[in-house]
């Protein structure tokens, strides 16, 4: 049978394009399209990043489509090695994971005028101490903080010499065995829908994705494991308190070391360096029903002060207690989030959600009176600590006296956690951990079909890095297969 395409990628992020680039290394001969619901990436504005209110641009969201989710041209990013994502070492075992981590590292920065420096190992004796005093060991491993500029250079590189056909606003909506072998694509473009036939389709989807691609996997009879979602805040405050260990650690992750804590938290997109971070929105408009924004958080090294100090923030995340299963918890969470918030990130202080206090202040007159600016301005004020129950915001307090404490102790400041309670805000929601996991062998590839999925789509781990190591893993999968092939078989 002569398909139309040999392969074919659903989205362009980091997952999506290694694969791309993978097959036009190792396969040149093969025919790829790929798919991208987002613009390209040079058109991408967020109205939140200047200071606007989100508007959900046009049903597809500037900054869950593209390059690294919730990562755009224009952000800065953080990139993570092994062990970092140490799921992919499980999955693909040591030594290929090592490979497909070394490959994709190199394929990502080979645009930069030079390697960005690594940080995040040997650390200080003054920081181990500083978070065993709290019980708490800092997990170590490289991580290179990449500007916004060094970024763009990435995301320009990865597109420079694509030889795959890229169709832009359009999106798969389908996929189906062909009775002739490979599979029947539907695809949904600004023109209509089309459909055509494929050797192989990768899902690629990421956030993006995140249910419509469970769904396409459940019609195709995949097994799925149910996620362990997890859900919290994030902490933003003066650049200053969290720019010593956010040197040391750009990535800081923390584990706790007496493991029968009853309130285990873990951290999240940890945004703390010299020149701090800014807190990002996640429109997902109707992937989970009424639309929800959530939270994320990118480093920056670019920015310039106005007249206050630069915001930093961390995520601080818990796993769901008391909402029932995985699909109840979701639920529960997010609707509670909409009757809060109607859907949309709102803040309180820390002292407020320690206290459990529904007394705010309306937001122009909270940012005000911050001493530093805060990286977003279209929030409101409301009671967050009501989006959780009483283990969970149990759980995130503890785990905030835990991790800020030894922050703020590396760091040599004067100050304690609850003396910062007008000083740091509490702005919600982060969600994380919401994929369901495919059944997938060590080529990424589902079983009995010639189905593929990647980076965070496949609920294995999130990074641009570990992205692009299941990029490959697939491609080189695909590759063998195509080039074992008897000369003259069909493709």
């Amino acid at each position: 049978m002569e398909f139309h395409y040999d392969v074919v990628i659903a989205g362009a992020g980091p997952a999506g394009l290694a694969c791309a680039q993978t097959l036009q290394t190792r396969a040149p001969h093969l025919r790829v399209l790929l798919l991208e619901a987002g613009r390209t990436f040079r058109r991408r504005p967020c109205p939140v990043d200047r200071g606007l209110r989100c508007t959900g641009c046009g049903g597809v969201c500037n900054v869950i489509s593209g390059f690294g989710g919730s990562i755009h041209y224009g952000d800065g990013a953080k990139l993570s090695l092994l062990p970092s994502g140490r799921r992919l070492i499980t999955h693909f075992g040591e030594e290929t994971a090592q490979s497909l981590c070394a490959e994709a590292y190199a394929w990502l920065t080979s645009g930069l005028p030079q390697p960005p420096a690594l940080a995040g190992e040997g650390l200080s004796e003054r920081a181990v101490s500083s978070f065993s005093d709290f019980g708490l060991s800092i997990r170590e491993y490289p991580v290179a903080v990449v500007g916004e500029r060094d970024l763009e250079r990435i995301i320009e590189t990865c597109h420079d010499g694509l030889r795959a056909e890229c169709l832009h606003m359009s999106e798969l909506t389908d996929a189906q065995p062909h009775r002739d072998g490979g599979m029947t694509v539907t695809v949904r473009t600004h023109h209509g829908v089309k459909e055509v036939h494929a050797g192989h389709v990768v899902l690629a989807t990421g956030r993006r994705g995140v249910t419509a691609t469970t769904a396409l996997l459940r019609r195709l009879g995949v097994p799925m494991t149910p996620p362990d979602l997890s859900v919290g805040v994030r902490f933003e405050m003066d650049a200053r308190l969290l720019a010593e260990i956010g040197t040391e650690h750009p990535d800081l992750k923390i584990s706790q070391r007496d493991t029968a804590v009853t309130h285990k938290v873990k951290t999240f997109c940890f945004c703390g360096g010299p020149n701090g971070g800014r807190l990002k929105f996640t429109h997902y408009h109707d992937a989970f029903g009424p639309a929800v924004i959530t939270l994320d958080g990118h480093e920056t090294t670019d920015r310039l002060p106005s007249s206050r100090p630069l915001a930093a923030n961390f995520g601080l995340l818990c796993q769901v207690q008391g909402r029932g299963n995985a699909t109840q918890a979701q639920e529960s969470f997010l609707s509670t989030y909409r009757k809060l918030a109607d859907g949309r990130p709102f803040t309180q202080t820390l002292g407020s959600f320690l206290d459990r206090s529904s007394q705010t202040r309306p937001w122009p007159e909270l940012e005000a009176s911050l001493p530093y600016q805060p990286s977003v301005l279209d929030l409101v004020t409301g009671p967050v600590h009501e989006l959780f129950t009483p283990e969970e915001h149990a759980s995130l307090t503890a785990g905030l006296d835990r991790v800020l404490g030894s922050i703020l102790k590396h760091a040599d400041q004067a100050v304690s956690v609850r003396e910062l309670a007008e000083q740091v805000l509490v702005v919600a929601p982060e969600i994380e951990f919401v994929w369901e996991q495919p059944a997938l062998d060590a080529g990424c590839q589902v079983p009995d079909l010639p189905v593929y999925v990647v980076g965070d789509a496949a609920g294995i781990a999130q990074g641009i890095v570990q992205g692009a190591m299941m990029g490959t893993a697939a491609a080189r999968t695909i590759a063998a297969e195509e080039l074992a092939a008897p000369a003259g078989a069909d493709r």
